[in-house]
């Protein structure tokens, strides 16, 4: 025992010990404990379903909702011992053309907006959008749906996933 012990607190059992986690947090191999381990992956897909629901909940129009619930995640990234980063991210088109082009140069990311809300000093404009001529809003309250995401993600499913935090983008800040 004592022989077992001591190879496990060298560098080469802590760095066979890390391999071992790093293939068990990859999916590369499974444990036969009964438990579950959900890899990286699982956990941004489990989050991507709570944006989503916090998006629909949110209160914003249903068109609204749909133009950004196109989700994805990258790859799991290595940043530390047993520690992984995973980018979360809108893919659908976020931008939308001014009212009046010629002024003003339009949204470049309707879900950071939607989240945030904004409120213009200026005064509005109007334009054709989808055949109908509209006026711009000049107040839209934020819906906060990522902040809420976190929280219930946090709340509810990072023990689950072993989440330890969540780093939300400045956009959505």
């Amino acid at each position: 025992m004592a022989k077992a012990q001591a190879h496990m607190g060298s560098n080469a059992g802590q760095a066979k010990v890390n391999n071992m986690v790093t293939k068990v947090m990859l999916g590369s191999i499974t444990l036969k404990s009964g438990g579950k381990t959900h890899t990286p992956e699982e956990a941004a897909e489990k989050f991507i379903d709570v944006l989503r629901n916090s998006i629909s909940s949110s209160g914003i129009s249903s068109d609204a909702a749909s133009a950004i619930s196109e989700l994805s995640h990258s790859s799991a990234i290595p940043v530390g011992a047993n520690t992984y980063t995973i980018e979360i991210f809108f893919t659908g088109d976020l931008s939308r053309p001014s009212l009046a082009p010629g002024r003003f140069g339009g949204i470049n990311n309707l879900a950071a907006l939607l989240n945030n809300g904004v409120d213009h000093t200026m005064r509005p404009v109007h334009g054709m959008w989808h055949g109908h001529e509209t006026w711009s809003r000049t107040v839209i309250p934020g819906a906060h749906f990522v902040d809420d995401a976190v929280s219930s993600f946090m709340g509810n499913y990072a023990s689950e996933y072993n989440v330890i935090d969540i780093s939300v983008g400045d956009a959505f800040s």
